[in-house]
């Protein structure tokens, strides 16, 4: 994703420099804002405000824009990676109602607010523009807080912000036509480029993804799956990049191409550290666009868009939801969580104003990077106000443990698990998001299936009807494992937990997880593989003439 650019008088620095720079600043910045309850985005965002040029100009913000690009890109990959698109395909009809009724809504009024302003309509139609976007990160890092992401209505929230990411191509087009610039990509190329990126993620999803992520799978390599998943997530960035459609949608398909059931677990967790730290980056380049001065000299007109970006927006995203069937006082939680004005902004701030020599264009630019930052700084207040009328948790009314034991991954380790517990006469309650696996013991008796993450308590547990008497997690998949445990343990501290690790290296990242007991599978093997060894060699020594 492009950063927008403006002069700026910081001497040249190499990109390893901007880095620990931000980082040396941002790490106690953070560890300090946290403990007054302040939230790590607005210290990420105030760690990027005070190395960037605005305040001391201890970053080039022409250096930290490649940051900026990789942590977009990484970001929107693992949104893609993890959205579920079975979910989404039954809720279609819902999701395009609500996206796109809040995005042709808020464009409609936000270009008519910018003309009453005495703005031309070509500027006014990219100040709309601007307005629609909201932050999917923070979206996504609400429903994960309030474990509702993957619940119907938390999915038809988190389809009406990725409408909107999507939108970004046809936007970009529609300014390439209305606010002709020197350094703009041919309208036919970034038309030919969305159509191209679309047809290519059916393609890879359906037909490739899969056998591709196997063949590096099998030269049993970690380093090389985390080097390809990467290389996946922004080359795609790159070539819709050159294509004049931002990186954001290139990332972001590349994430769905490859989000089949197989592959999301393990390239998630595989690039799971690389996502964080690029986040971090991310974010502190943002808010080192942020010019201080300008906003203090101009701190009435950043007022007033702040202002209208929310009180517009907020009613907008609750009557979107609300012609997609959300009830009134979820759509009201969801609507003050949407009401947010994103990162994609910025994208589409450079494409209009960044690069014109109207002194007015220039105003505008700094204008929306400036009410954009304020706005993603608040946030956090927005989505406290947005949790009052958001679902609460029913697990702390399931208090009572039960018998059943539930076995969460049906491959060929998980069965054997289960074929175990059941003939010794165990209630089993299995959990798997293939229906394919599951199906093979729907019907057994003493057995009972859902088909969904184990992550997901809210889900599976008042099914369940009770607390579970064990959990085993026969996934090979540490990292999931780890969350799963913590979040169990959470709820319930003395419940045993059975977990499996890959590799020794990760059996106390499970213990400190919670799982009491781990089992290791390069330990496993060892350990097996040492008695036949013995009996091997004993065989030849004795055969030997």
């Amino acid at each position: 994703m492009a950063a927008p650019v403006s002069p700026d008088t910081t001497p040249s620095m190499s990109g390893l420099d901007a880095l620990l720079v931000l980082l040396a600043l941002g790490l106690p910045l953070v560890l300090g804002l946290q403990r007054l309850g302040v939230s790590a985005l607005v210290a990420y965002l105030l760690t990027g405000a005070i190395a960037g040029p605005g305040v001391f100009g201890l970053v080039d913000r022409h250096t930290i824009e490649p940051l900026a690009e990789v942590g977009a890109a990484m970001l929107l990959f693992s949104i893609g990676l993890d959205l579920d698109i079975d979910l989404a395909r039954r809720r279609l009809g819902a999701i395009l109602v609500a996206g796109l009724g809040q995005v042709v809504i808020t464009i409609g009024v936000g270009s008519a607010a910018a003309m009453l302003m005495g703005l031309a309509p070509p500027h006014a139609l990219a100040i709309g523009a601007c307005l629609a976007m909201t932050s999917t990160v923070m979206l996504v890092r609400l429903l994960d807080e309030r474990r509702l992401r993957h619940k119907p209505d938390g999915q038809l929230a988190m389809g009406v912000s990725l409408v909107q990411d999507i939108a970004l191509g046809p936007l970009l087009i529609g300014l390439s036509l209305l606010i002709p610039l020197g350094d703009r990509k041919p309208t036919w190329l970034i038309a030919s480029g969305l159509v191209g990126v679309l047809v290519a993620t059916v393609v890879l999803r359906r037909v490739l993804a899969t056998a591709m992520f196997d063949r590096v799978r099998s030269a049993r390599l970690p380093e090389l799956e985390v080097a390809f998943s990467v290389m996946v997530a922004l080359g795609a960035a790159w070539l819709t990049e050159r294509c004049g459609l931002g990186a954001a949608v290139g990332a972001f398909c590349a994430g769905l191409a490859f989000g089949g059931e197989g592959n999301r677990h393990l390239i998630d967790a595989s690039t799971k550290p690389l996502q964080g730290l690029t986040a971090i980056v991310f974010f502190m380049a943002m808010g080192a666009l942020f010019d201080a001065r300008f906003t203090a000299a101009n701190a009435g007109e950043v007022a007033t868009v702040v202002a209208i970006g929310l009180l517009l927006k907020a009613p907008v995203c609750w009557l979107a939801l609300r012609l997609a069937g959300m009830p009134r006082r979820t759509a009201l939680g969801y609507g003050l969580a949407l009401a947010s004005v994103g990162e994609f902004s910025f994208v589409l701030a450079t494409a209009a104003f960044a690069h014109s020599g109207d002194p007015v264009a220039k105003h505008l630019y700094q204008l929306l990077i400036a009410a954009t930052c304020i706005n993603l700084a608040a946030t956090p207040l927005l989505f406290i106000l947005a949790t009052r009328f958001l679902p609460k948790s029913s697990l702390d009314e399931i208090r009572t443990r039960g018998r059943t034991i539930v076995v969460a991954g049906l491959g060929p380790v998980g069965n054997s698990v289960v074929g175990t517990l059941r003939d010794q006469g165990h209630a089993l309650f299995l959990i798997d998001r293939n229906e394919r696996l599951l199906r093979t013991w729907d019907g057994a008796s003493g057995v009972r299936i859902h088909q969904g993450r184990i992550e997901d308590m809210e889900d599976w547990l008042p099914e369940l009807g009770h607390r579970p008497a064990l959990v085993v997690l026969t996934f090979p998949i540490a990292d999931a494992s780890a969350v799963v445990a913590q979040r169990l343990r959470a709820l319930e501290p003395a419940l045993p937990i059975i977990a499996r690790a890959p590799f020794l290296s990760q059996v106390d990242q499970l213990r400190a997880a919670g799982a009491q007991w781990v089992i290791c599978d390069e330990q496993a093997t060892a350990e097996a593989l040492l008695p036949l060894l013995r009996s091997a060699l004993a065989e030849g020594v004795k055969a030997k003439p």
